[in-house]
């Protein structure tokens, strides 16, 4: 056998030794992906080196399905470089984008558990460029979608559609100064200035300390009547806080039926006026969840 021939051979051979003893790294993770014992793991990832990066894969531990591949520049896990992804429970891509030095760069999409696109973001460096969210209704129909432009004088567009696809209405704004726009059935009705990107939530007189306080006093003078029934526990209340202010559309959604449910119905019913919420500066509707708890006596 010829020299040249021998040495290629050689070569051959020894490259797939190197091969199949790449050294493998192993980590354990909880559930936060956080370092831990194997004994509390959830999850568990294997490192290699793979095109002059250190690429992780974990799986969870009971599914065997991929919970997250990222690639660092070292086992050590400290600065992520490279393609990034992570995965839902079921297996479904949650998220997907490019690190640069441990900054996000380029495109990066997340999606829901049921596999819609949720956010799109460019960034450069960790900066935003441009911005994209999604919102879908319970049927599968696009109910919103907002796309900011991070600009000198930020640009930004949002659009609102009813469960059949048809346009309800659009905002769109350059810096503060915005038109506002609304439809019916997918045909403009009316349209606006509005002066304000800022969105305030509805807040009752005298902050939540005055709120709460409203709620034990008038749930203390109710007690006998639940202690009575016997039905313990923490009802929830929706409700909503009106343009004016004024509490409306009250209801029960856990224990519903029961004294506490009726008790804790009347209090928000009855309760004071807040101030609205607003929306691009303009007083709007706004709903609230409200717990109310009464424990059983030690």
């Amino acid at each position: 056998m010829k020299l040249k021939t021998i040495l290629i051979y050689l070569i051959l051979y020894f490259s797939t030794i190197e091969c199949f003893s790449q050294r493998k790294y192993i980590y354990y993770f909880d559930d936060n992906l956080n370092s831990t014992d194997k004994s509390k793991s959830v999850s568990t990832g294997m490192g290699i080196i793979e095109n002059n990066l250190f690429k992780l894969i974990v799986l969870n531990n009971l599914t065997n399905q991929p919970v997250m591949i990222a690639f660092f520049t070292d086992s050590s896990l400290a600065v992520k470089q490279g393609l990034f992804q992570s995965f839902f429970k079921n297996g479904l891509k949650e998220s997907v984008g490019n690190y640069e030095s441990n900054l996000e760069n380029g495109l990066w999409i997340k999606w829901d558990s049921e596999g819609r696109i949720i956010d799109s973001t460019n960034y450069e460096k960790g900066r935003k460029i441009t911005e994209t969210h999604l919102v879908y209704h319970r049927n599968g129909i696009m109910l919103s979608v907002s796309h900011i432009n991070f600009t000198a004088d930020t640009i930004s567009e949002t659009k609102n559609y009813d469960d059949s696809a048809r346009l309800v209405s659009e905002v769109s704004f350059a810096g503060q100064k915005g038109l506002l726009k609304y439809y019916d059935k997918g045909n403009l009705t009316s349209s606006d200035s509005v002066f304000s990107t800022r969105e305030i939530k509805a807040e009752p007189y005298g902050g939540d300390k005055a709120w709460n306080h409203y709620i034990m006093t008038r749930l203390q003078s109710n007690a006998d009547k639940i202690i009575k029934s016997g039905e313990y526990g923490t009802c929830i209340v929706k409700y909503m806080i009106g343009k004016d202010g004024k509490i409306s559309e009250v209801e029960a959604t856990t224990m519903k039926g029961t004294a506490l449910a009726e008790v804790a119905v009347r209090i928000i019913k009855y309760g004071p006026k807040w101030h609205p919420a607003t929306q691009f500066g303009r007083p709007v509707n706004a709903y609230r969840l409200q717990p109310i708890t009464l424990n059983q006596p030690q």
